[in-house]
């Protein structure tokens, strides 16, 4: 923590709560760092690890994956540009991940003028519905143009 000379980790005073983080030496002149997080964290998954008997390094999990514009509030902002936030598909979870996977395909179907994903559905429950007993089409071959959906 700051500036001071080598510090001993069972002297390190760090709390991490929900949304605040507070650090400093024990016999000290105070805390070093006592500010509002910009956002939530997990504060019992919380660490902190004295790193070269000078510097406190503390890592905590983001209630939600978003980001900061700094690690606190008034604190020096965060230049996003300068990030490599590029992830790779299987780093999302499987309903995320088969979200950009139709996305993906939606515009591949597009830019060929195919139908998308959802126009195929639904030109599958239409030509389910054509042949439907009471449908005034049963019998009749499929046309989904004969439709007006105006």
């Amino acid at each position: 923590p700051g500036g001071g000379g080598p510090v001993r980790a069972k002297d390190v005073v760090c709390e991490v709560s929900r949304k605040g983080l507070k650090v400093g030496v024990r016999g000290g002149t105070g805390l070093v760092v006592d500010g509002e997080l910009w956002g939530e964290v997990v504060q019992d998954d919380a660490v902190w690890s004295l790193e070269e008997r000078r510097f406190v390094q503390v890592s905590a999990d983001k209630r939600k994956s978003t980001w900061w514009k700094s690690a606190l509030v008034g604190g020096d902002e965060i230049d996003t540009t300068k990030v490599d936030s590029t992830c790779k598909l299987e780093d999302y979870d499987q309903g995320t991940q088969a979200a950009i996977n139709k996305v993906m395909f939606d515009e591949h179907q597009k830019r060929k003028g195919l139908p998308t994903s959802d126009e195929m559905a639904q030109h599958e429950v239409l030509r389910k519905a054509w042949d439907a007993e009471g449908s005034p089409f049963k019998g009749q071959p499929f046309d989904p143009s004969a439709i007006n959906f105006g």
